[in-house]
């Protein structure tokens, strides 16, 4: 009954694998698009750089960077069970890297971006679906 279970999660997680992936990729453009905007802007230049934009865009790359290694190793861990602990170190770090965004946007007067948000669920889902397949392998 172990061996169903563990396969259970290992589909699980390498369905949701592929989710973090597409959704870390559509982030990632999301967020160099927000940072060149906010280089690129003409008005910027006279008015200053509109910080809040930047640190938005520097969060979002950096987030779902984080969360496209997520899927990348959740891809691995889905086939060997062992490298669950790294996924879910990882994930925990993409919880980090998203409420520190999410800090830093509120800090600069940004509001508080729903890519940030979704990427925060996207990677606690990941830390419990790690801790799942890190528990039945044992």
């Amino acid at each position: 009954m172990a061996v169903e279970q563990t396969s259970t999660i290992s589909w699980y997680l390498r369905m949701f694998s592929y989710l973090l992936m597409i959704c870390g990729l559509f982030g990632l453009a999301v967020g160099a698009v927000v940072i060149y905007g906010a280089l690129a802007d003409g008005a910027a230049a006279a008015t200053g750089l509109p910080l809040s934009a930047l640190v938005l865009g520097v969060a979002a790359a950096v987030a779902n960077g984080i969360t496209i290694a997520a899927g990348v190793l959740g891809r691995a861990a889905s086939r060997n069970p062992g490298r669950s602990a790294a996924l879910r170190s990882l994930a925990l770090a993409g919880v980090v890297a998203s409420v520190f965004g999410l800090g830093l946007c509120y800090a600069t007067g940004g509001q508080l971006p729903t890519s940030l948000i979704f990427n925060l669920l996207l990677m606690a889902i990941c830390v419990v679906i790690a801790g799942n397949l890190g528990k039945s392998v044992q």
